[in-house]
């Protein structure tokens, strides 16, 4: 080890195992360019580029983590180096969320013809939501099937988490959806975490659009014209961000599980399964959504499947969006409006994993703990607090925090969030899942609302999807 401040806390490799895994990361990218130049799908270079990280991040554990020097500086260095690539090329995809969203929505309010957006809205939030409801019992069905109890996850949380977690159970229920009511426009546009007022802007242009289409048409048609240029602009050069997805994909993961450590997931094995198993419940649960809709559910997880990995990988439902929104209208037969609606809602209402199964384990796990009776009325209650609360929950990194903290307070456990540090401290293995889930969820309730509309491109669906050597 090189004992320097310049190599250290500057240049950030100051050891063996920090250059080894940097040589061999920069050899998997070149081995994912290669594959690209001999024209291998897009789709398989994905898989290909999860299972490098996987097997990366776990090898680079599993051969450091009894060395001292790994410990100290190895891990660290390797994630920051690491995060280079897969945070960096996050940061360029969650770039465009907001202006995705913001046009989204003012396209979709404004071409719905009548009062089409009516109903739009309504099935929209009874699809989000009734899903929503759904993953909450799978999350208690979990927390029963595994036996899970919550003293065994005790731990204290961070400073900055317990303030965090702190400040939002002190709100009462009406306060924190005062705080969804944008006072800055400005403010709001520059934060991937107020994507609730970002649609709330969104629709209030929207609607002065429509009103003004009518009564000044020559004088808001320029506008008009603007906004789509910016959203086909916006398209390309989303298409371009996508095409290194690949190279994301390793790199998240990798540093994922080097930044956590195998130790410190298999300490908590018993929640994990029972997550992903919760996760997986509510996979099957969209499997008869879908052949209830008389469609194939095989195609559907064919066609998303570089969606979901994606939202595995990023673990940020905004940072998704534009890939969704793209596969729902060219893979999967859903109009623009409904894509546009529902894919955008979807990132912010009714999330099955972070706003669902998630909250819905830990105020089972907590009531259990504290000596609640858990009886019928108990999980009517969960149910219905994790449905409630889901509704303006941002799905960027760290969403599952705030919903967990809201769901406690509302079940009036807000005063044990501080003692439930363990789980968190490995939130981001679980967070890949309930962000997948998240997306998934979205994606089948924008195809059953727009079953529901008449408006599904049932053909395009059934078609078969032609690979890609990259997304074009």
């Amino acid at each position: 080890m090189i004992d320097s401040a310049f190599f250290t806390q500057f240049l950030k490799i100051s050891n063996f195992f920090t250059l080894i895994a940097i040589i061999v990361f920069i050899g998997a990218l070149i081995f994912l360019k290669v594959l690209k130049d001999k024209r291998v799908s897009f789709s398989q270079r994905m898989i290909i580029g999860l299972v490098i990280g996987l097997i990366l991040g776990i090898s680079i554990d599993l051969i450091g983590s009894s060395n001292p020097i790994f410990v100290d500086y190895g891990r660290t260095e390797i994630s920051v180096w690491y995060g280079l690539v897969g945070t960096g090329f996050l940061k360029l995809v969650q770039l465009l969320a907001v202006p995705v969203v913001f046009l989204s929505i003012i396209k979709v309010v404004v071409d719905v013809e009548g009062d089409r957006i009516k109903s739009l809205t309504g099935r929209t939030f009874a699809t989000l939501l009734g899903t929503t409801a759904i993953s909450a019992l799978v999350g208690i069905l979990v927390v029963k099937l595994f036996n899970l109890q919550g003293a065994s996850f005790a731990a204290d949380l961070t400073d900055s988490k317990a303030d965090f977690m702190g400040n939002i159970a002190a709100q009462s229920f009406p306060e924190f959806f005062l705080k969804l009511i944008p006072s800055n426009m400005t403010q709001v546009m520059s934060d991937n975490g107020s994507i609730v007022s970002v649609v709330i802007i969104g629709a209030m242009f929207a609607s002065a659009i429509r009103f003004l289409k009518v009564k000044k048409p020559a004088e808001v048609a320029p506008f008009i014209t603007l906004l789509e240029s910016l959203k086909v602009t916006i398209n390309s050069v989303l298409t371009n961000v996508i095409k290194l997805m690949p190279y994301g994909v390793t790199a998240l993961v990798a540093n994922t599980i080097v930044s956590n450590g195998v130790a410190a997931i298999m300490g908590m094995l018993g929640f994990i399964l029972a997550l992903y198993t919760g996760v997986i419940i509510m996979l099957l649960v969209y499997v008869v959504m879908l052949v209830a809709m008389g469609l194939n559910p095989v195609t559907f997880f064919k066609k998303s499947f570089t969606t979901l990995v994606f939202a595995f990988s990023s673990r940020s439902s905004v940072g998704t969006l534009p890939y969704t929104l793209k596969t729902l209208q060219e893979n999967l037969g859903v109009s623009g409006e409904t894509s546009n609606f529902v894919g955008t809602l979807g990132t912010s209402i009714g999330m099955n994993g972070c706003a669902g199964v998630f909250p819905a384990m830990l105020g089972t796990l907590i009531a259990g703990a504290v000596g609640a009776e858990l009886n019928l009325s108990f999980y009517v209650l969960v149910v219905v607090v994790v449905t409630v609360g889901s509704i303006g929950i941002a799905g960027v990194p760290g969403t599952a925090t705030v919903a967990a903290t809201v769901t406690l307070n509302g079940l009036g456990f807000g005063h044990t969030i501080s003692s439930i540090g363990a789980i968190f401290g490995i939130d981001p293995i679980i967070d890949m899942g309930r962000t997948m889930l998240n997306v998934a969820g979205a994606m089948v309730s924008a195809i059953a609302v727009d079953r529901w509309d008449g408006t599904f491109n049932r053909e395009m669906y059934d078609a078969p999807m032609v690979a890609k050597s990259d997304d074009e």
